[in-house]
């Protein structure tokens, strides 16, 4: 299924914290090729090319996306909390420089499951920052190729071909969406991804300009059809850049002249 406008989603099933928190679910998955930090010689990491150093990790699980000096995004219903320490990594090996801060604060963006929390310092100006991308329309975004995060560091990919909104407990938000069903167009093969309750909060990229950029934070998953549902963070673009504005913050700005579609 592709190509879609969602004025409804049903059969939602939300990433709950109180659920057992599996993995993010790859069609064919191999450490070698989906875990970014697989160490041993036969690597052959799917997001290679990409730097992920802006992903990451809090001491009790909890995600979080950089998208600013102090700034990062993840979701209201499983975020890092304050106090919560986060751990980015420099490179795509555990060995490699880390640099860890400690949540100070957040906010929630409208009635979205959208959260902005903030560090207590800036972080490392090697890790990533993550722009959002505005497009002329909704329905440019369909058909991107996502390379999506999760659980114990897995990266999956799979295919944008759902926008929609969608109302679940007590958040309502913009939503896009992607199904598992081994027929994308473009084929992501044996990478396709599924998302699993352990996954809430992480980012969902896709390439422009042969960078990452932010798509999605992770919120549900429908089990008919099979399908994983992410707050579509572009919608907004306006509002996150409102609230980082109280924190003289701003969203990085880019023309994105060229996205990848593989």
């Amino acid at each position: 299924m592709r190509g879609v406008l969602l004025s409804l989603f049903v059969t939602l099933i939300v990433l709950s914290p109180h659920s057992s928190r599996s993995e993010m679910i790859v069609r064919d998955y191999t450490p070698a090729r989906n875990f970014r930090f697989y160490a041993d010689s036969d690597k052959a990491f799917v997001g290679r090319a990409y730097n992920f150093s802006g992903v990451g990790l809090g001491s009790e699980g909890h995600w979080a996306t950089l998208v600013t000096d102090t700034c990062f995004l993840s979701a209201v219903h499983l975020h890092p909390a304050i106090g919560e320490k986060v751990t980015f990594w420099g490179s795509n090996s555990l060995t490699g420089t880390s640099y860890t801060y400690t949540v100070t604060g957040g906010a929630r963006i409208g009635t979205t499951d959208l959260w902005l929390g903030w560090f207590d310092g800036a972080v490392d100006r090697t890790i990533a920052r993550y722009a959002i991308p505005k497009l002329r329309s909704p329905k440019a975004y369909l058909g991107l190729t996502l390379y999506n995060y999760g659980k114990t560091h897995r990266v999956g990919r799979n295919v944008l071909d759902m926008l929609g909104m969608c109302q679940l407990g007590p958040s309502t938000g913009k939503i896009a969406a992607y199904d598992y069903d081994d027929n994308d167009t473009p084929s992501v093969g044996s990478d396709e991804s599924y998302l699993q309750v352990g996954d809430s909060g992480a980012p969902s990229f896709a390439v422009f300009n042969s960078r990452l950029a932010l798509i999605g934070i992770h919120w549900s998953i429908s089990s008919n059809p099979a399908s994983s549902i992410d707050t579509f963070v572009p919608e907004y673009f306006d509002e996150i850049n409102k609230e980082l504005a109280k924190r003289g913050q701003t969203l990085h700005r880019s023309r994105w002249r060229k996205r990848s579609r593989s």
